[in-house]
């Protein structure tokens, strides 16, 4: 067929192009079908504007936390009570790790670790019994750290403690003549002045760190013990600790790490480095050797 004898007109159709022979009109329930499809492809670009928006509406730093929650999932891994073992010394103070509301001794996994490689071979990273009160909590810790010296003979113990865990320190130093047992004290992202995030949950645990909370106002009484080098980390940043400087603790070296979120504290290499420029600081004459 020559080009002539084309028809090109819109809506004609060629026969000897066309396989099935001319082109009919869609049923019914194609027609149907496309109108679904149209649908669902137009709602699929809605949901995603909106999704894509109210992200962008979220805080940045709530958008942080939620991103590093996977990351802690190595705190699994050591998270069994232990007992207390005599290791070898290492010419410091045993390291004693204290973990925060809803975590572990796993939590400290990695900065234990980093600390390790860096000549502090003997740490014990302590499991607290959930549903304590945080005054029994602080009790089972005095008594560890002791245990602790008792086992090692080493006549004090430097205490690295993550959120709640700062304040379960505070209340062994406090409440059961433990100052002399401590070298050094570094809290990391502690609630020491309570925290208005506590109000989210109504457990006994949360109800006693709320700013307005029986435990807390005591603490506010309970001036930083002089003999201790203390030093508390606090950050902007921290979406758990309300408000931030709450982490900020009277009578420590107060050092402010924002950007850091509450678990950068625990995961980031950065914040690792901090804690061991602390831990080299001077810091008080430590008592002589038990005999």
């Amino acid at each position: 067929m020559s080009s002539s004898d084309r028809d090109d007109s819109p809506g004609s159709t060629d026969p000897e192009l066309s396989p099935s022979g001319p082109a009919q009109a869609p049923s019914g329930t194609e027609q149907a079908l496309a109108a679904v499809g149209r649908f669902l492809v137009g709602a699929g670009r809605f949901v995603g504007r909106q999704t894509a928006a109210a992200y962008r509406a979220i805080d940045p730093d709530v958008r942080r936390h939620v991103a590093q929650l996977p990351l802690l999932t190595y705190s699994l891994i050591g998270s069994r009570r232990t007992p207390v073992e005599p290791l070898p010394p290492d010419g410091h103070p045993p390291l004693v790790f204290v973990h925060g509301l809803g975590g572990s001794r796993g939590d400290f996994l990695l900065l234990s670790k980093y600390l390790w490689l860096h000549g502090r071979r003997r740490s014990y990273r302590v499991q607290l019994e959930a549903g304590l009160p945080l005054p029994r909590l602080g009790e089972g810790l005095a008594e560890l750290v002791r245990e602790i010296c008792a086992v090692t003979g080493a006549p004090q113990v430097e205490l690295i403690a993550h959120s709640l865990g700062g304040l379960v320190v505070r209340l062994a130093l406090a409440d059961h003549d433990l100052a002399g047992l401590v070298k050094t004290v570094i809290t990391l992202g502690s609630p020491h002045a309570g925290t208005y995030s506590a109000r989210y949950a109504d457990t006994a645990i949360t109800r006693e760190l709320r700013p307005d909370s029986p435990i807390i106002q005591r603490l506010a009484q309970s001036p930083w013990p002089a003999e201790v080098h203390g030093v508390s980390f606090w950050s902007q940043s921290d979406v758990f600790v309300l408000p931030p400087e709450s982490a900020a603790l009277e009578g420590t070296d107060q050092i402010e790490v924002t950007p850091f979120t509450h678990y950068s504290y625990l995961i980031d290499p950065r914040s690792w480095t901090l804690v061991r420029r602390e831990l080299e600081l001077h810091t008080p004459t430590a008592p002589p050797a038990r005999s």
